[in-house]
């Protein structure tokens, strides 16, 4: 059955996109109008998108979407809910009306609606293409085991230390940006507005600028005229860039050369294995099965060739292979990560073990990330103050070729 991929507009205004399968686009837009939406436009999921989508208006500005803490603090208040013994229609009811979850009001009326409707709270969630796809499998194992309180509990818990490892990384990387962000500025304002100045000088007393000075002169000159033509050329690049990267074969080779990156490429690879090993692991403890499983944590890694790992070892998997051996053939996953997965097989809590292992790395990417600051910030600062220090060197060069004129 053919997929399409669509866009399409929710009750609240907000614009979606997603993938479903239908047997022909008239199908597909029926089903899209069954969940309530308002279709925009659908095309075959193997056609790439038009080039236009991607430089739309709504690209540019706020678009309302879920933030990873408004759906943290969701999970973890619903499973509170259905801990204290309230019904799943009341709870959600709960949710709907709580200001913590105002940003998602919208999408929890209309998960409340589907399930007085008859449907099952998984069945709901999976009408709703802002949910990932392990949170619906896991809330689906939930409801068949009997205990959707504690798979919510779980989901909570590994949605908030997810967000935990996402936030570390992000304030890592504030007062890096704020430097270099800092330095920038300083040296346009150098460029553009202080050099400039002594041009005059220079002109009235019929000499040219020290050679080092005019070569400054030159590059202020060039950003004040062609400003224009280097952002462009700049939002350019990026448009191009993410275009290719939408491109599997680019991507991977993409991904592949990040890898081999020096000491970034280590940080990568220990991003995605505490993801893997918490969201495998989670999933397993909820009572999804295995191939199952890894297809799902598979999707949610963000560097294809370690995705691209892990969904061949579902499929090799399914011919009776272990995980530890088709994972350590494809020699991108840590030694560390293989022996542990390879003791929870052998030891059969291959779900504990899982978490042990994204434990263990959680704290590897913290120390790892605290070194790159350590490192990244000195060398920043060493390469702005040269860079700063030559410019305000050609200035004072041409002050005294002044003064030497003068006297």
């Amino acid at each position: 059955m053919p997929n399409f991929r669509y866009r399409a507009m929710t009750a609240s205004g907000a614009i979606i996109t997603g993938m479903l399968e239908a047997p022909s686009e008239p199908a597909a837009a029926e089903e899209i109008r069954n969940r309530g939406y308002y279709l925009i436009d659908a095309t075959h999921g193997d056609a790439p998108a038009p080039w236009w989508q991607d430089i739309r208006l709504a690209h540019l500005l706020p678009q309302k979407r879920f933030s990873p803490r408004g759906l943290v603090v969701a999970t973890q208040e619903l499973a509170a809910l259905l801990q204290a013994g309230l019904e799943l229609d009341r709870s959600l009811e709960i949710l709907v009306n709580l200001d913590e979850t105002k940003p998602l009001r919208a999408v929890f009326e209309a998960l409340l609606e589907r399930v007085r409707g008859g449907s099952s709270f998984a069945d709901s969630l999976a009408a709703q293409p802002e949910f990932p796809k392990f949170y619906v499998n896991m809330v689906r194992a939930g409801e068949q085991s009997g205990d959707l309180q504690a798979a919510l509990q779980q989901l909570g818990e590994y949605l908030g230390r997810s967000l935990a490892v996402r936030e570390a990384v992000i304030s890592a990387l504030i007062y890096p940006c704020l430097l270099l962000a800092t330095t920038g500025v300083s040296i346009i304002v150098i460029l553009v507005f202080v050099l400039p100045s002594f041009t005059p000088l220079f002109a009235e007393a019929g000499k040219t600028l020290p050679p080092a000075t005019q070569f400054v002169k030159d590059a202020g000159d060039f950003v004040t005229n062609w400003s224009w033509a280097i952002v462009l050329g700049i939002l350019l690049g990026a448009f191009a860039l993410r275009r290719a990267l939408q491109d599997a074969a680019f991507k991977r080779q993409w991904d592949a050369m990040l890898l081999r990156m020096p000491l970034l490429g280590s940080l990568l690879v220990k991003l995605d294995v505490e993801r893997f090993g918490r969201t495998l692991g989670t999933l397993l403890r909820s009572g999804v099965t295995l191939p199952a499983a890894l297809e799902i944590a598979g999707d949610t890694l963000s560097n294809s060739v370690l995705g691209g790992a892990v969904l061949s070892a579902a499929a090799g998997l399914k011919e009776g292979d272990q995980l530890s051996r088709f994972l350590h053939s494809s020699a991108v996953f840590p030694p560390m990560a293989l022996d542990m997965m390879r003791v929870g097989e052998e030891s059969g809590q291959l779900d504990t073990m899982l978490l042990r292992m994204a434990d263990h790395y959680e704290r590897e990417v913290k120390h790892t990330i605290d070194r790159l600051v350590a490192l990244l910030v000195p060398c920043l600062t060493i390469f702005m103050g040269v860079i700063v220090a030559g410019l305000i060197g050609s200035i004072l060069v041409a002050i005294l070729s002044v003064n030497d004129l003068a006297m």
